[in-house]
């Protein structure tokens, strides 16, 4: 049971990494296709970051998922034998995630809040972790 666990939660991270790390890339094109490329006298912008955005974006998809390590304390039968204890396992990261952004909110404007809160890895995360709870209940 433990192997199967394992892979479950290994596949997960795996999944929320890749499902989060497209989407967040895909708004940050969607972003940069939107801001102009000239000023509006007719000089280009000179970006000297430039693609420095999609790095960051990557970063924080790894940042999440070290955070979603803690899931394999579910292996220890003490920490499975709890309910609360396998929840709190499981999203301990993303609590710990979202108590950092809200600590500092003021510092993000509207499209860096959108975009920093890892939305799809949390939805592909819950999916995970209903998977989990049908192989915890079954045994």
């Amino acid at each position: 049971m433990t192997k199967q666990l394992a892979k479950l939660i290994g596949s997960g991270i795996l999944a929320s990494f890749m499902a989060g790390t497209i989407f967040m890339i895909a708004f940050l094109i969607i972003i940069d296709m939107q801001s102009p490329n000239h000023y509006e006298d007719g000089r280009p912008k000179m970006n000297c970051f430039g693609g420095l955005q999609y790095g960051i974006a990557v970063g924080i998809q790894i940042l999440i998922a070290f955070f979603n390590l803690p899931a394999f304390l579910i292996l220890f039968r003490q920490i499975r034998k709890n309910k609360y204890l396998v929840f709190l396992a499981y999203f301990a990261g993303y609590f710990l995630y979202l108590f950092l952004i809200l600590v500092s909110l003021t510092e993000f404007s509207g499209e860096e809040y959108f975009l920093i809160i890892p939305w799809i890895n949390f939805l592909v995360w819950i999916f995970y972790y209903f998977k989990l709870r049908k192989i915890v209940d079954s045994n």
